[in-house]
């Protein structure tokens, strides 16, 4: 695990530097939760002293630490759902406290079940356009909270999406991912409406896998006006390693690659027959093991208006140049949904 991608979470440095360090006979998901406990009791601490700040801080370095203790588990197993519920448990207690974000958790019905995400809000009284974040296999919602922050800094709203077969939507709502995945965009969409007012233009960011998801959600519904693909490839196949392979299983809720490989294909996107009248933004790095350049380029053939950067060192999302890219990508989308 890159410590790159471990900042790019939100993790201390210290805590980063350490769980990679951590001896071979720790297990992980062991490491990485006492060093979550430490920022745990550290915020207890803060929030008892009247210390907010410090005590939001914290919670949020714990939420970090715990997204890389349950990485640990492919599969659903038990220790994987209840590492999850502790990172849910202290992103709230984060949002409890914080005196310049609203943080709210959100349950979005969806077939038998409910997605669940973060709506992340400047303090106003005004709706502001938002803009949903997605992940990929293994880094869900609270994972991309430094983006809403930067977002929100900007006047934008973020929900940080957890989709089917991704974070609590699975482990909790027992929703997997399939070729409806579109209408729980769509769904989130109306849910935001309802609750903020805001009806659009929307705005989507897909990072690794989830890149695909927010350009399929762009295709499909015509209230994303901007649409960022970070990292993924329009007909993903199941990746020749075992990590890969169980998470795009646990994923999709099946047991073999083969029955993977039928369940994406049902997800490819074809700019032949596949348009958006959304802005396209597709970032790609140039030392992306899992993503090649032109898998991503097929991405811009999706819009008339479309755009590609390269960050030519660039790691898989560019870890590695975070602070820039997510600053470069959060003045495109204010530049595209909030007029000036």
């Amino acid at each position: 695990m890159p410590v790159t991608r471990m900042l790019d979470y939100g993790m201390d440095h210290w805590d980063a530097t350490h769980l990679s360090n951590a001896p071979a006979s720790q297990p992980w998901h062991e490491a990485a939760a006492q060093l979550a406990d430490a920022q745990l009791a550290r915020a207890k601490a803060a929030a008892d002293r009247g210390d907010v700040e410090t005590a939001v801080a914290c919670y949020r370095r714990a939420t970090a630490a715990l997204i890389f203790a349950q990485m640990a588990f492919n599969t659903d197993t038990a220790a994987k759902r209840t590492l999850y519920d502790r990172l849910a448990g202290a992103y709230q207690a984060a949002a409890d406290l914080d005196t310049e974000l609203r943080v709210e958790r959100l349950s979005i019905p969806f077939g038998a079940s409910h997605c669940t995400a973060w709506l992340v809000r400047p303090r106003s009284d005004h709706p502001a356009p938002a803009v949903v974040i997605v992940g990929g296999q293994s880094g869900w919602g609270p994972a991309y909270h430094k983006q809403a922050e930067a977002l929100a800094r900007r006047g934008l709203s973020t929900v940080l999406l957890e989709a089917p077969g991704q974070g609590e939507t699975r482990l909790s709502g027992g929703l997997h991912l399939d070729g409806h995945v579109d209408l729980a965009f769509s769904a989130t969409l109306d849910t935001v409406r309802a609750r903020t007012g805001y009806d659009g233009p929307f705005g989507v960011w897909g990072n690794s896998f989830g890149g695909l998801l927010a350009a399929r959600a762009a295709v499909q519904d015509g209230r994303f006006g901007a649409c960022c693909v970070n990292g993924a490839a329009t007909k993903p196949e199941p990746l020749p390693f075992r990590t890969a392979s169980e998470q795009v299983q646990a994923l999709l809720g099946v047991g073999t690659d083969e029955e993977a490989a039928a369940v994406l294909r049902t997800l490819w996107l074809d700019p032949a027959v596949d348009q958006t009248t959304a802005e396209v933004l597709v970032l790609h790095g140039g030392a992306d093991p899992l993503v090649t350049l032109d898998q991503q380029k097929v991405f811009l053939d999706l819009s008339a208006r479309s755009t590609l950067r390269v960050w030519e060192d660039g790691e898989h999302t560019m870890y590695n140049h975070s602070a820039e890219r997510t600053e470069f990508l959060c003045d495109w989308f204010r530049s595209r949904l909030l007029a000036r």
